[in-house]
This record gives C-alpha cells, structure tokens and sequence, in this order.
C-alpha cells in the first residue's frame, strides 16, 4: 500500500483533546480518499489566523505549483472554549466540517476547477455528516453515476471500499 500523502501537523499549544478526535479522521480520510499530491493539514492553536491581504480568517491555503504540496492552515483556538461553553457536540464537528472544506479546497485547486466556497461549505458539511453517521462520503467532484468516479486522474479521488462498488 502507498504511504498517504495526507500529513497532519500541530502548531502552537493545539488542545491535546483534540488530537485524538483528528487522527481518527484523517485515518478515515485516508480509507476514503486517495491524495495525489501531498496536502499538508496544519491545525494551529490560534483563535484566528491572518491572510495574506491582512484579513483575519479562521483557515486559509495555498498551493504554489503543481510540483509543491497543498498546504491547508486552521486556527483552533477556539475550540477549547467551544468544548467547554458548548460540549463535543459541537466542538469536534466544527474542526471537523472545516478541514472537509480544506479538503474540498484541496480537490478544487489540483483539477484546475474554479475556487468555490459555497461549494466548499456544502461539502465539507456532507463530509462531516457521512463521518459521524458511517455513511459513505461525497464524491469531491460531479459524477453522473454514483458508482463512477468520474473525476479527472490528477485529482483527489474516492477509493471505491466498504461495499461502495
């Protein structure tokens, strides 16, 4: 089997609750989807991040050439005090629905398709629900035959598994 070319990194004090919770994800990430070019997933203990305009952002990315890993950032800060205000409920799933829009992100820039965050939103939440329901999850681009992976070689792609043939 071929090493993932998904890698998680913690940066700057990152709640050790959720560590756990996030390696357990991206081992079902990993069962689900094949990365084709190395995205690098850095969760950083930071209530937010700054933009390259100068913007404050809760995630951001950047993808230099087709040569160079996907490099996805998202601040976690607050999901420690999200953790105690409003429980694991709703803690995990927001970390979790935001790294499915970096990987939507990550699907969109290496097929060369229009960046899309409304398309980013819907499918990260879709992600979110197939994982804590242990449904299968979205495909990351259109298909016309739920059996079919039709999406372009050069980009992230479903592993047909789990009786999804």
């Amino acid at each position: 089997m071929a090493r993932s070319r998904l890698h998680i990194r913690y940066i700057n004090n990152v709640d050790a609750r959720l560590k756990p919770e996030i390696l357990v994800f991206a081992r079902w990430l990993r069962t689900w989807y094949q990365f084709p070019i190395a995205f690098h997933l850095q969760l950083i203990g930071a209530d937010h991040l700054i933009d390259y305009d100068g913007t404050p952002c809760a995630l951001r990315w950047w993808h230099n050439s087709a040569n160079s890993p996907f490099v996805g950032q998202l601040a976690v800060g607050s999901f420690t005090n999200n953790l105690e205000l409003e429980g694991d409920s709703v803690a995990f799933p927001t970390v979790i629905a935001s790294i499915g829009r970096l990987v939507k992100y990550y699907s969109q820039v290496i097929s060369n398709a229009p960046i899309r965050t409304d398309f980013a939103e819907v499918w990260g939440d879709k992600l979110l629900d197939a994982y804590i329901e242990g449904a299968i999850p979205p495909y990351p681009c259109k298909h016309s035959n739920a059996a079919i992976n039709s999406c372009p070689n050069n980009s992230l792609q479903r592993v047909s598994c789990r009786g999804d043939r």
